[in-house]
């Protein structure tokens, strides 16, 4: 039988799947229920998966069998036919499943978490885990920190990160400031950043800008900054624009950004264009390109086709329509 399967291996791949069909039932629900269970789904029926001869509970056999032990059952099910145990693999299959699930409950903080189940050693990385992790939401300013399990270390690296946070708060105008606790140093680097801030904010147009705030020099970059912020406002065609703000020079330069932007917008068929603002020679130019256009849509029967604006040579050039619509 051995010597059989190992020179035709097509014929051991249709036994394997012949016994383990056999010995789930003969059905593909046993599988079925069995990939519910390793997925911890409702639809688990454990009685399906694992056939009645399984051990009583509570013998030595039934413990969480190791990496080892399910390898050599696995050998014993693929090459030796006669001493195979599905049942067992499929028993270790699920065992398995259900103890890495609590132990993923276990570090998520999930409630469904039964510490119980655990061996020492999982018992001791969860612990060495959660440590980790409060320390971790000290250190970031978690409500969920829990200051009574730090060490005299930790919880001093905790009031340092706390100190530096604060103080970065302040500077960037942002989250929770205690100006109170900032040393003489911080606190004139704090009144230093959010000067610097109200300059930025100032020159951006930014809404929180306090212009009485600003000296002499710092309001005379502002409002050179402002004047060419509408410039380019204008000449872009977006943003806010106000054109009687605009010197002499700069009024031609964002009337010739128009104009060119206004013909672009006519030469694409944007409902934007204003043809009205063209000139004799563009508007020329826009009417030979759109009769162009026309009739090579009549032409090749693709795109819009108005034959009305045909010349009679176009005309006669183009296909006649049939009745199904095609040229």
């Amino acid at each position: 039988m051995k010597l059989l399967l190992r020179n035709f291996p097509c014929l051991q791949v249709f036994c394997i799947a012949w016994l383990s069909a056999f010995a789930f039932g003969q059905a593909p629900d046993a599988r079925d229920s069995l990939a519910a269970c390793n997925a911890g789904l409702h639809a688990c029926e454990a009685s399906r998966t694992v056939p009645p001869r399984l051990p009583a509970a509570g013998s030595p056999e039934q413990k969480l069998p190791g990496a080892a032990e399910l390898s050599d059952r696995l050998v014993v099910c693929t090459n030796g036919w006669e001493t195979c145990e599905f049942s067992l693999l499929a028993q270790a299959d699920l065992n398995s499943s259900e103890h890495q699930r609590n132990i993923s409950d276990c570090r998520n903080g999930s409630q469904a978490c039964d510490r119980s189940k655990l061996t020492s050693q999982e018992t001791i990385a969860l612990a060495v885990a959660d440590h980790k992790r409060n320390l971790s939401d000290c250190t970031d300013g978690f409500t969920s920190c829990d200051r009574s399990r730090l060490t005299p270390s930790e919880a001093h690296g905790v009031t340092v990160a706390e100190h530096e946070r604060n103080f970065s708060d302040c500077k960037d105008g942002v989250g929770p400031c205690d100006t109170v606790k900032l040393s003489a140093s911080e606190a004139n680097q704090v009144a230093s950043a959010r000067r610097q801030q109200n300059v930025s904010d100032c020159r951006d147009g930014v809404d929180s800008c306090d212009s009485s705030k600003l000296t002499a020099a710092e309001a005379t970059g502002v409002r050179f900054a402002q004047q060419q912020r509408n410039l380019s406002n204008c000449s872009d065609g977006w943003g806010d624009c106000d054109h009687s703000r605009l010197t002499r020079p700069e009024a031609r330069e964002v009337a010739t950004a128009e104009h060119q932007r206004n013909l672009s917008e006519c030469k694409d068929g944007l409902e934007t264009c204003d043809y009205s603002a063209l000139t004799a020679a563009e508007a020329g130019a826009l009417k030979k390109a759109e009769h162009q256009r026309n009739y090579a849509a009549c032409l090749k029967g693709s795109g819009y086709c108005d034959r009305s604006r045909l010349t009679p040579a176009e005309a006669g050039a183009i296909p006649p329509v049939r009745n199904d619509g095609r040229q």
